[in-house]
């Protein structure tokens, strides 16, 4: 039967700290997705053509509205990543929910690129053997045009389809990191790391005197102090027989 120990881990937690990943801790998985949002936006600002070519089998872009989305998106993201990078790391709260209402609108907006993109994915040759046709049914969408003008249609399905996927996941996965950091600071229960002195094994010291400490957010339960036990004598007096 697992222990409790176990049971936390195999959900994510690690002691009473919630993880990302199995192993990051979500305040550290939070600040490095901030500053990961923030520097891509800065990339973009910067290399916007080549950058635009190298993550459209990553989050889409093939459209002319989903590309102006996805850019509106990106560059918005060094004000939102910057707040929750900063939020993450000196454990602001309200920085921290500013970067995560980014996230979820980041992810709602995955399946309206999908809406765009895809149909013209699944039209490419068409661009091949009759630009005029591709064109009149779904305007001068130049990328996918230039796409078809390579031959490499079936090459960008194929890369579209696992590769946008896959970013999803992760993109998700660091937005529930990010509520689940939210979640541990909502906690009353809960102190963060800003009011409690060491963690491990000097957080049973204490003050000088004071004696060990009993369990809290940075001490696992099973690193508390144990509780003094008797054993049981071996044998009653003889006077407490009669």
């Amino acid at each position: 039967m697992p222990s409790k120990g176990g049971v936390q881990e195999s959900n994510g937690w690690v002691g009473l700290h919630p993880m990302a990943f199995g192993c990051v801790p979500v305040r550290t998985a939070t600040f490095l997705t901030a500053a990961g949002c923030s520097l891509q936006g800065l990339l973009l600002l910067r290399w916007h053509l080549a950058v635009e070519e190298d993550r459209r089998a990553f989050v889409g872009g093939y459209s002319d509205w989903s590309r102006a989305l996805i850019d509106l998106l990106d560059l918005s993201a060094m004000l939102w990543g910057g707040l929750g990078a900063y939020g993450a790391l000196y454990l602001r709260e309200g920085f921290i929910r500013a970067f995560y209402y980014y996230q979820a609108t980041r992810i709602l907006a995955w399946p309206l690129m999908y809406l765009l993109d895809v149909p013209l994915l699944l039209s490419c040759e068409l661009g091949r053997d009759d630009p005029s046709a591709f064109v009149a049914r779904f305007g001068p969408q130049q990328a996918v045009l230039s796409i078809a003008a390579e031959g490499s249609c079936d090459d960008e399905r194929s890369f579209f389809s696992v590769l946008s996927v896959l970013c999803l996941a992760f993109f998700a996965h660091c937005f529930f990191a990010t509520a689940r950091l939210l979640a541990e600071l909502d906690d009353p229960h809960m102190l963060n790391m800003s009011q409690e002195g060491p963690s491990g094994v000097f957080s049973k010291l204490g003050p000088r005197g004071a004696g060990p400490k009993g369990p809290s957010v940075s001490t696992p339960l099973v690193d508390a102090a144990p509780v003094a036990f008797r054993p049981a004598p071996d044998s009653l007096p003889l006077e407490n027989l009669a």
